[in-house]
């Protein structure tokens, strides 16, 4: 039998914390982030529709994965150099509170929630997955909820 493919809302909810990963460079500035971790992500676009549209082609190669979700977020590691559990260490870090409005709790909150995503997606527990799904996209984050935030930049999509 087949593996099912790997649901596209995770590899976009993994596209989604790397795209404000993006934002690690101004942590930079404080010391608030490890330049040797970070620099691949921080080398990301700081527009954030030239950044998604940078996402795009990662999005695409994981999304062909069948494997599993870790497979799939090993596509955006190994391009970017750093994993979601970085992300969500990094996001989880006080740095954040010099720059409002970017990173910070609702986004580590949410990269946990792609990690349990990921868990359930491996552990082929797919009512658990789906809860996980409709969870994360109704997420806050520092300006809205993660559903809204993948319209806007889909919408943005050049």
């Amino acid at each position: 039998m087949e593996a099912p493919p790997i649901p596209p809302e995770y590899v976009e909810f993994v596209a989604l914390l790397y795209h404000e990963g993006r934002n690690v460079s101004r942590l930079f500035r404080h010391n608030a982030a490890s330049r040797k971790t970070f620099a691949g992500l921080a080398g990301l676009p700081p527009d954030e529709a030239q950044a998604w549209d940078r996402l795009i082609s990662l999005q695409q190669k994981a999304a062909t994965t069948t494997l599993s979700a870790a497979a799939a977020q090993e596509v955006f590691s190994e391009a970017l150099g750093c994993s979601v559990t970085d992300l969500a260490n990094l996001f989880g870090t006080d740095g954040w509170h010099r720059v409002p409005n970017l990173g910070g709790a609702r986004w580590a909150a949410i990269a946990k929630s792609v990690e349990a995503l990921a868990d359930a997606i491996d552990k082929k527990d797919e009512p658990a997955a789906a809860t996980l799904i409709e969870e994360s996209r109704l997420m806050h984050h520092n300006t809205g909820t993660v559903k809204d935030k993948l319209a806007k930049l889909k919408a943005k999509r050049r």
